[in-house]
């Protein structure tokens, strides 16, 4: 190699030296192993040597379309000649590879079943879709589940909902969720049974919503519906059970038929009820007892569509204001009058229920209780108080319930009222008497008689005989008659 080749060599970067030259170079060992100046060309030429290739290929550097032919394994002398330039690590740099390693032997490629391997992949993506969409599905109906135990974000619904009578708790369900109350009934029958509320429920209507968790609607039908709306209504003096009972329905309070049962019998709650006995031949125990005032009722507006609807509790309701207002108006000082008079709370009422529907004022009141009075103080001239006013009772609140079957038993009932058959005073009150009435019962005026008659325009007349009595009848009706013929003759 002359001194300007060498020149240019040492004048280029070292990354690479063409093929002829390696050669050249590999042929000059004085070149490898020379003078001490040349020794780091030397080292350069050595860190880059690769095997020499045979005359056959001294081409150099095998093209790209040659080497792809070379990855064939049809063509062995090729891929001898890709291992004979491929160089191994073990080797040392001018080793030539050893002859078992000359020849690589190829590896058989396994045969790939494409349509077994997509079979498995859609198989694969079929099962991750159901289980999936199991997923899903178990998570709505988890999540429905909790709303509908807890009522939580539900549509807003409210029904007036009724049990009727021997209704099952499972039709109940089934009417909840009907009404659109619930949306999963048997988880609901499932709850019920867990919490052992299988019984309890109440009859009637009760006010239900779709926000309530199960808790709250099973409590809801386990309790009498609570009605807000109200009504004022006055008790007149005088109103008998039966009318009290028939004004409470008018106003949809209660019906009739509730409230009689309700004060047919003794309560044993109030205080006026200890000297209170109890009597068979008495029609209701509590007549006379339900004081006449205003009060503020509950409006059972259920009622108006349901005439049939079970009103016991509101009936209660209503009675016991009536007779806690009695309790609270008899005073100390009217039960020691009673001990004065020898008579008891039941017989000053019973007496003031007759004076109420006698007189029409505090003043005649007054006179008609000496009447009464100075009779009960003389049995044995006047066994009897004779007083027309009871037929009224009798005709109103006895004869209606006489059947056929109770024709004897309700004969005696009427007996025991009737103040013309009957020794002293009625089996009980005939009505529900005022304050006034009360207080004439216990306060009457000093009389000496012992008869008296209210003519047809309202007059009062008195009598100590039955002479007197029979004139007063007679002067009442001439005076009637009189009466109604100026009237006439003023008309005319």
């Amino acid at each position: 190699m002359d001194e300007n080749r060498r020149e240019d060599i040492e004048g280029e970067d070292k990354e690479y030296i063409p093929y002829s030259e390696l050669s050249e170079l590999n042929d000059n060992e004085e070149l490898l192993n020379g003078e001490p100046e040349d020794y780091e060309r030397t080292m350069v030429m050595n860190s880059i040597q690769i095997p020499k290739l045979s005359d056959d290929d001294s081409r150099g550097i095998t093209p790209r379309d040659e080497f792809t032919d070379l990855n064939s394994a049809d063509d062995l002398s090729v891929t001898r000649t890709m291992n004979s330039i491929s160089g191994n690590e073990d080797h040392e740099p001018n080793e030539a590879p050893s002859a078992e390693n000359s020849v690589k032997k190829r590896t058989k490629r396994k045969k790939i079943n494409h349509t077994k391997t997509m079979g498995q992949v859609f198989l694969g993506a079929v099962i991750s879709v159901f289980c999936l969409g199991v997923g899903i599905f178990l998570s709505i109906q988890l999540v429905g589940a909790i709303r509908d135990v807890t009522g939580m974000a539900k549509t807003r619904k409210e029904i007036d909902f009724e049990i009727t009578e021997n209704m099952s708790v499972d039709q109940i369900i089934d009417e909840l969720h009907e009404n659109g109350i619930i949306d999963m009934p048997a988880l609901m029958k499932m709850y019920i049974n867990f919490t052992k509320n299988q019984t309890g429920f109440l009859n009637g209507p009760h006010t239900i919503n779709s926000g309530m968790s199960y808790t709250n609607i099973i409590k809801a039908l386990q309790t009498e519906k609570e009605f807000t709306e109200t009504i004022t209504i006055t008790i007149p003096e005088g109103l008998s059970v039966v009318d009290i009972g028939k004004l409470l329905e008018e106003n949809y309070v209660c019906r009739a038929s509730d409230f009689e049962t309700y004060v047919k019998s003794k309560q044993n709650r109030f205080e006026f009820e200890e000297g209170l006995k109890s009597n068979s031949n008495r029609v209701f125990m509590m007549e006379g007892y339900l004081f006449p005032d205003t009060y503020e009722f509950y409006v059972v507006d259920y009622l108006k569509d349901h005439p049939n609807y079970d009103t016991s509790t509101w009936a209660k309701q209503a009675a016991d204001k009536m007779m806690n207002n009695f309790d609270d108006h008899i005073t100390k000082k009217m039960k020691t009058r009673m001990k004065e008079l020898n008579m008891s709370l039941d017989q000053v009422v019973t007496l003031a229920s007759i004076i109420q529907w006698e007189g029409n004022a505090p003043e005649n009141m007054n006179v008609i209780s000496s009447v009464f009075h100075n009779r009960l103080n003389d049995p044995d001239n006047f066994p009897n108080l004779q007083s027309d006013t009871i037929y009224t009772y009798i005709d109103k609140t006895i004869k209606p319930r006489t059947t056929s079957s109770n024709k004897a038993q309700m004969q005696k009932i009427e007996n025991a009222y009737d103040t013309y058959k009957c020794t002293g005073l009625p089996a009980g009150p005939i009505n529900n008497p005022g304050m006034d009435a009360i207080n004439a019962a216990l306060y009457p005026d000093e009389t000496d008689y012992y008869y008296f008659l209210v003519a047809r325009d309202g007059t009062f007349y008195y009598a100590q005989t039955h002479e007197q009595h029979e004139q007063n009848i007679i002067d009442a009706d001439l005076r009637w008659e009189q009466e109604q013929g100026a009237e006439g003759n003023d008309v005319e």
